[in-house]
């Protein structure tokens, strides 16, 4: 059977009665390799067609659906068809002009790929692949319309009528009957890169969040070039699949690191945006405020208004405390300045107890999505719950706990104990997409401690799985470690090895240095000042949040920089870690994430021995042994 990945049952009840009859027959008929999407947006314009086929081994269809009987028709040229209706007499634009149009502007685009077109010989610049277009007349038998005028506007070639969708149709047959319908038929094979390159121009809502605009329509818009979309780029079918399918209710997504996860919530985030109300917002929620302000801007980049709300979840308790005029109970006399900790568990003591008392309004949000919510207290999840208005009960939660940083100790919890109830709608991504293949394997073998423990999914009393991450096998440079002698000599290598890349055509908005504690940023800042290299650092006595459209470096905590990403990631000062008085299992798993943030080239660095950079020199070792022969 045919790949839906709307989910066959959305689908149906999506459906008209004519389009119910040609699901149907899809879904009867067609082999599993074929994919099929019911009435979703397409291309640049958001064309909607009724139903839009990928076939591998036919290229791409696109049929218009149309119920009319007989009767209904009154008269109709190549362009234009009049109907008899209820409401009295319509015209319509012909259904197989507007399904050849959209395929047509498809193709447009599509033919400015060049690794979807010819590159030299008699085809040069044309689509490797076929194309098709045609219309369904659902109703209307070839008896009824045998013997008129009727072939002359809608043409037997390209049309299929209610005697193509029995039952009684062969598979095989109706197959051919599809394949008649494209304009020209050759042997070509997709593969499956091209395959989803298709996918990319057709859907762009499903491309990663960090690409900017493309000027595919010609109008100035975008860049003048293509660019070309790699794994990164663009949800895998899966993906897709879970964004296209997520529903009301709880829904739960656990996922390993680089596996989309915020890339599906920023597209659930855009979906649920057309029908939430500015008094009755949707709410985003995680830990990281580098995190918060980065979903912002990708939601403000796709034109989501303020409908949708992004917030760490200490910013939103702080909000609650201004808007209901709530009293914390400050610190006692003879506090440590730094007891943030302390002030922070004031503030979420505060802001539960107005919740459960009705002081602050529960159920005030349309829904509500929860980032890295690994990171997350139980009571705080406890309080996610009671936020969301019952009539949708609309609550995402994307889990990783091999990710999870800021927790003082492993805990052991269901997510039913907090009140949420997702069994049976629980999703897990294995495939990490984010991180080359020479990457991840030396993250993942610095932190085989962290990764060893826990299952593959999630078990009958909804206990939190350990997911371990897959590779997509996408290939990149081996991680680097470099040794300097001091930090100054640490920072200078760092800058230089920038200003290099820079040199190379590297954005510097694509590199960030992370760094354990913020003491280890300040020779690097100041090695950045000496080159002119724009940066922008966690250690800036005026910073607030990073200008995310702004051409710098970003010098971040290894903690601040999770859930992000950038091609060129410097890890530094390896010394420090693992820290006085934390955990080394905690600090591996901290390493772990600070490696996968980097999407094609890993540096570390370091100016004396630890264990940690002891750890990280095997590794790098044992990873180069495994990819030298593929590598050379």
């Amino acid at each position: 059977m045919a790949l839906f990945p709307q989910g066959l049952t959305n689908v149906d009840e999506r459906c008209n009665a004519g389009e119910r009859r040609v699901l149907q027959q899809l879904k009867r008929c067609l082999d599993d390799d074929y994919i099929v999407w019911h009435d979703v947006p397409v291309g640049p314009r958001a064309r909607q067609p009724d139903f839009v086929i990928l076939s591998p081994r036919q290229g791409i269809l696109l049929l218009e659906v149309k119920d009319w009987r007989r009767s209904t028709i009154v008269a109709a040229t190549r362009d234009r068809v009049e109907l008899q209706t209820a409401r009295g007499r319509v015209t319509e634009a012909h259904p197989l002009r507007r399904s050849r149009d959209y395929a047509l502007e498809l193709v447009d685009v599509m033919q400015r790929d060049p690794a979807l077109v010819h590159g030299d010989g008699p085809f040069r610049g044309r689509l490797l692949f076929p194309y098709g277009f045609g219309v369904v007349l659902s109703r209307l038998t070839a008896a009824e319309v045998a013997g008129t005028d009727f072939g002359e506007v809608f043409p037997p070639h390209q049309v299929l009528l209610r005697d193509d969708l029995e039952e009684a149709v062969d598979g095989g047959a109706f197959q051919k009957r599809l394949w008649g319908l494209f304009t020209v038929s050759y042997p070509h094979t997709l593969t499956l890169p091209q395959r989803d390159r298709i996918r990319w121009h057709l859907f762009p809502d499903f491309r990663a969040p960090s690409q900017g605009v493309l000027d595919l329509d010609g109008n100035g818009t975008g860049a003048a070039a293509l660019a070309l979309p790699d794994l990164l780029q663009v949800m895998d079918l899966q993906q897709e699949q879970i964004a296209r399918t997520l529903g009301e209710g709880h829904r739960v997504i656990h996922g390993a690191a680089g596996s989309g996860k915020t890339m599906i919530l920023i597209h659930r985030a855009q979906h649920l945006a057309a029908a939430a109300r500015p008094e009755q917002p949707v709410l985003v929620l995680c830990f990281n405020r580098s995190l918060a302000d980065r979903i912002a801007h990708q939601l403000r980049q796709r034109g989501v208004d303020e409908r949708v709300q992004v917030r760490t979840f200490h910013a939103w308790c702080a909000d609650m405390v201004a808007s209901y005029h709530l009293q914390v109970p400050p610190l006692p006399p003879g506090a440590p300045p730094a007891g943030r900790d302390e002030r922070y568990a004031r503030l979420v003591r505060t802001v539960e107890r107005a919740l459960e008392t009705g002081f602050v309004p529960a159920g005030q949000y349309t829904a509500l999505l929860v980032d890295e919510a690994h990171d997350f207290e139980e009571a705080w999840l406890r309080m996610a719950v009671r936020l969301v208005d019952p009539a949708s009960n609309s609550l995402l939660v994307l889990y990783d706990d091999a990710q999870s940083i800021y927790q003082k100790a492993r805990r052991r919890f269901s997510f039913a104990s907090v009140g949420i109830e997702a069994r049976g709608r629980t999703s897990i991504l294995r495939m990490n997409y984010r991180n080359t293949a020479e990457v991840l394997a030396l993250a993942m073998q610095c932190a085989q401690g962290v990764l060893e423990a826990g299952g593959a999914a999630p078990r009958e009393d909804g206990e939190i799985p350990l997911v371990q991450p897959a590779s997509a096998g996408r290939r990149g440079p081996l991680p680097l470690l470099v040794q300097a002698r001091d930090a100054r000599d640490e920072a200078t290598l760092i800058a230089e090895r920038i200003e290099r890349a820079q040199a190379e055509g590297r954005q510097l908005s694509d590199i960030a240095v992370l760094c354990r504690a913020r003491y280890v940023m300040g020779p690097i800042q100041q090695a950045l000042a000496r080159r002119k290299i724009a940066v922008q650092s966690m250690n800036a006595g005026d910073f607030r949040r990073f200008d995310w459209r702004s051409p710098s470096v970003k010098l971040l905590t290894m903690h601040s920089a999770k859930g992000l990403e950038f091609p060129l990631v410097f890890v530094a000062g390896l010394q420090a870690m693992p820290m006085r008085g934390h955990d080394a299992q905690e600090e591996a798993r901290l390493l772990y994430v600070a490696m996968t943030r980097a999407t094609h080239e890993l540096v570390l660095s370091a100016h004396a021995e630890s264990p940690a950079v002891a750890r990280v020199r095997e590794a790098l070792l044992d990873v180069a042994r495994r990819f030298a022969p593929a590598s050379a």
